[in-house]
């Protein structure tokens, strides 16, 4: 397959919560990418995008990275506060480019992206988390000039252990 990878011709923008339907494709892919071959219906997916992830008030923007008609990757980012010296964190939930596009600067683009948004946002700082045993990831990551953060404890309640928690007063 012939891909026109011109670093000049993606193009980075956010999402409306109309866009949900050329996200589709992308998200199962993702999900497939991360879960195996975990079967989720092309309708359902649609119904979580507009409903959930797009909605108004999800506290979640999508950006998208298009190329030649074509969304080849996305990120998932949020603006959390408080953060220190009055400014806010930027945390990116998911960043994901297709397959058969990766090592061809869309995911460089894509985090260029979101560093300016996190700046144009008055964000002192940018996080996120990978998956330690992805040595791509972590070359790519470290290509950045991202620091790995080591004073903090990431934590997890999931699952029936969530919903004890959350009958507890």
């Amino acid at each position: 397959m012939s891909i026109d990878t011109n670093f000049n011709s993606v193009k980075i923008s956010y999402c409306s919560p109309n866009d949900y339907m050329e996200l589709i494709h992308i998200f199962l892919e993702m999900n497939h990418h991360h879960y195996g071959n975990v079967v989720i219906d092309e309708k359902l997916m649609g119904e979580y995008l507009r409903d959930r992830v797009l909605a108004v008030g999800s506290g979640t923007q999508i950006l998208k990275a298009v190329l030649n008609d074509t969304t080849v990757g996305f990120a998932c980012v949020s603006i959390l506060y408080p953060a220190p010296k009055f400014s806010g964190q930027m945390f990116i939930k998911e960043l994901f480019v297709k397959s058969g596009y990766r090592s061809n600067g869309i995911g460089q683009k894509l985090m260029a992206f979101i560093a300016k948004s996190a700046v144009e946002n008055q964000c002192d700082r940018l996080d996120w988390l990978s998956v330690e045993s992805d040595p791509r990831a972590q070359k790519f990551y470290d290509s950045l000039g991202s620091d790995i953060v080591t004073d903090v404890v990431y934590r997890r309640v999931f699952g029936e252990k969530l919903k004890a928690l959350a009958k507890k007063d």
